[in-house]
């Protein structure tokens, strides 16, 4: 049974979680008839480094200075398009972080979700076997992979995929549902624009009330987040 809004926040969350507001959209407020909805980003992955490394070489052409020779390197991988990279040693580390959270609080057992879902990437379902595994009926969903290049050029396609997970979500029966996935997906699913990854970090996990009514979901709350920030502030 879920304890109730707020609850969470006290019993579980760290100390170190950020984004603790529990202020919402006046569209949605906890009742029997929301849908509780656990958003889960993926560890850290190999593509998240690369595009890391691109950012900060570009940050250095800005400023005039030449790039390193890492950044230049990891950000040619980039044109290989591989969409479907592991982990990185930093995000598998992020995972045990999290699990040992989860674990410390009993997740499983006070939040008692009905079903996980998770994105068919290796991201993703490492992600999901390390934080969950199989104690909870799970399945893989492929409306859930990050956006493709193709539906960067065609943003219709996008927001059609991400309609008709959110049209699932609010016909299926379950009402405690952990959702493993990618920020760009949960970006636009929660309508939320450009910089979204600086507001889920890589393997947090955040707490929000859908309503299958209306569609519309309230302000996510943080629950659970590594210690271990990704790549994207590293020195140079």
């Amino acid at each position: 049974m879920d304890p109730g809004p707020g609850c969470y926040t006290e019993l579980c969350a760290p100390s170190h979680a950020r984004s603790m507001s529990s202020s919402r959209s006046p569209l949605v407020k906890p009742s029997e008839e929301l849908k509780t909805v656990y958003l889960v980003r993926h560890a850290e992955s190999m593509e998240n480094v690369r595009v890391h490394a691109l950012d900060r070489a570009f940050g250095q052409l800005r400023t005039w200075k030449a790039p390193t020779c890492d950044d230049v390197c990891s950000s040619l991988r980039l044109l290989c398009f591989d969409v479907d990279t592991p982990l990185s040693v930093r995000g598998e580390r992020q995972l045990k972080d999290v699990q040992a959270q989860l674990s410390d609080c009993s997740f499983l057992q006070k939040a008692d979700p009905q079903l996980i879902v998770f994105s068919p990437r290796r991201r993703a379902v490492r992600t999901w076997e390390v934080l969950f595994g199989s104690e909870v009926p799970s399945k893989a969903m492929p409306q859930l992979v990050e956006r493709t290049p193709m539906e960067g050029l065609c943003p219709a396609q996008f927001q059609e995929r991400v309609q008709g997970f959110k049209d699932w979500l609010a016909k299926t029966p379950e009402t405690r549902i952990v959702v493993v996935g990618h920020c760009q997906f949960f970006a636009r699913l929660l309508g939320r624009g450009a910089g979204f990854d600086r507001y889920l970090s890589n393997a947090e996990v955040k707490r929000c009330y859908f309503d299958p009514t209306s569609g519309a979901f309230d302000i996510p709350v943080s629950m659970f987040v590594p210690q271990e920030s990704d790549s994207s502030g590293e020195d140079a």
